[in-house]
């Protein structure tokens, strides 16, 4: 019974965290006038520096349909552009412009009340974030597969 209780807890609590992450991403990408999805398919691009709409709903976790919306939408703003494949044309590459790289610089401005908290409690609790990212790593590499976490990894300047 006590399992029971305890997934109860982890179920809610780590609903709980993500959203608040979600709320403070949105508010984040609304103040620069742009949704979550449309903040986090422009830091996917500006990682890869070209990114094929299979890589982007890959490590953004998307149906290859949601990427094509939110390009679309950035597309419109004139923050990306779309390019084929010179050798393959069924294969094309998103690519930031001039005006979606500065906007995507000032989505780095700003704080996360979530990882003020976090830097605060890792102050008693010195290993507290080592062992965190490596719980989230390998349920993530359970549920999502070797290839975002090798993403997630790589693309962590």
């Amino acid at each position: 019974m006590e399992d029971y209780r305890n997934y109860h807890l982890l179920m809610n609590y780590i609903r709980g965290i993500a959203k608040i992450l979600e709320e403070e991403w949105q508010a984040s990408a609304r103040d620069r006038g742009l949704t979550l999805a449309e903040q986090h398919v422009m830091w996917i691009v500006y990682l890869e520096e070209r990114a094929s709409i299979s890589t982007i709903a890959k490590v953004g976790l998307w149906d290859r349909s949601t990427v094509m919306q939110v390009i679309k939408r950035l597309l419109n703003k004139g923050f990306v552009k779309v390019l084929k494949d010179e050798r393959d044309l069924r294969v094309s590459y998103v690519m930031l412009t001039d005006e979606g790289l500065v906007k995507r610089g000032e989505t780095q401005e700003g704080t996360f009340r979530l990882f003020d908290f976090i830097e605060s409690y890792k102050k008693d609790h010195p290993s507290f974030i080592e062992d965190l990212v490596t719980f989230h790593r390998e349920a993530n590499q359970e549920f999502h597969g070797k290839e975002f976490v090798d993403w997630v990894e790589r693309t962590a300047k």
